[in-house]
């Protein structure tokens, strides 16, 4: 499993040339439908849709996960859930954790840096090259074998906030 921070749209198609041509998936929030091109997109892509206001569709979510971690398959998320405004890390959530947990995955951080820089998050297209602005640090793999889904989610938050330039980095910690 891959997790990065989330401060731009940017962020998907940097993780996606990271990939390069390895299998993987994303997991994004089902309100991307809604976007022309991008929604057809992801679902014929085989990523998974989480709505998250429904209980169901994240047990569901849960359960995909954790067999697309299983089959194989390089699985992308950004355990933040939605994308930084201020470009400080957020709190994570737990989905991410709890299926590389299950699936006995090791969980890849990867910090990427200057995103928001290219594409701020109240702008709709990026407004300059990324080229010498961003850059994306690929981590320690963490194994969740010997670790609580808690003690995952601190090791790979621990990580990725090392890697993080300081005015990136969050307020408490």
């Amino acid at each position: 499993m891959m997790v990065a921070n989330h401060a731009s749209w940017m962020d998907i198609p940097f993780l996606g040339l990271m990939s390069g041509f390895r299998n993987y998936k994303f997991i994004s929030k089902s309100e991307l439908r809604k976007v022309p091109i991008l929604g057809k997109a992801i679902q014929v892509g085989g990523n998974i849709m989480v709505d998250r206001t429904n209980r169901r569709s994240q047990i569901k979510t849960l359960k995909d996960g954790i067999q697309i971690l299983k089959d194989g398959v390089f699985l992308c998320t950004f355990p933040e859930g939605t994308r930084s405004r201020t470009g400080k890390l957020q709190e994570f959530k737990n989905g991410a954790f709890k299926m590389a947990h299950k699936a006995g995955a090791p969980v890849i951080p990867i910090t990427i840096v200057g995103s928001a820089d290219v594409m701020p998050s109240h702008w709709m297209f990026p407004y300059r090259p990324a080229r010498n602005v961003c850059k994306m640090i690929i981590n320690e793999p963490v194994e969740s074998n010997d670790k609580t889904e808690a003690e995952l989610a601190a090791a790979v938050r621990k990580a990725m906030i090392h890697s993080l330039p300081e005015a990136n980095r969050p307020d408490a910690e």
